[in-house]
């Protein structure tokens, strides 16, 4: 029996001098049901809610990245 499990990851990077960005963007996320991994590593099954998040962290002068995450076992 194989299960496979599909996550998104979200990687991003705020200027320091951003705090109420890097506010802002983590109630988003929270609010979202999203699982902190670290610090500014995020994981939600719902790809399309990342990307939203994403392009509102590149408006705001940061990086983001939106990666797959594929567990099979």
């Amino acid at each position: 029996m194989t299960y496979v499990i599909e996550m998104s990851v979200l990687i991003f990077d705020i200027p320091r001098d951003s705090n109420t960005v890097e506010k802002r963007i983590n109630r988003e996320l929270r609010r979202m049901d999203a699982k902190m991994i670290q610090h500014s590593v995020w994981q939600l099954d719902d790809v399309q809610d990342l990307m939203k998040v994403a392009l509102e962290i590149k408006q705001s002068g940061g990086k983001a990245r939106i990666l797959e995450e594929r567990f099979i076992f």
